[in-house]
């Protein structure tokens, strides 16, 4: 089966938050960036879901300049698929792959006073 993606995937290693809501109850959880891409992520968490479920992502990004800094990334997706990844200890620890509907780079506020 040949490459299905649409736009290219960059290896990254970072920790996610991710929040999820339910009934009206938001729900908050880390988990481990594996690959992003214009598109959608991939990421390791040790939460199960469903595929559709909603979900809003935030993570630190840092900047290619001095990599001393960082910019705030938050992204609306939705669950593609989550598979348990093979050889894990307990807990569980699944693959969620997510297509990214809105992404949002929220660039960190210099003072001009100092």
């Amino acid at each position: 089966m040949g490459e299905r993606r649409k736009a290219r995937r960059y290896e990254v290693y970072l920790p996610l938050q991710v929040s999820m809501s339910r009934l009206r109850t938001a729900e908050f959880h880390t988990a481990q960036l594996r690959d992003i891409s214009r598109s959608g992520v991939f990421f390791h968490s040790d939460v199960v879901m469903s595929p559709g479920t909603n979900m809003e992502l935030t993570f630190a990004l840092p900047t290619e300049k001095d990599r001393t800094s960082s910019v705030l990334v938050r992204a609306s997706a939705r669950v593609l698929r989550a598979d348990q990844l093979a050889g894990e200890e307990v807990p569980a620890v699944y693959g969620v792959a997510a297509s990214i509907d809105r992404i949002d780079f929220v660039r960190p506020v210099v003072n001009a006073a100092a």
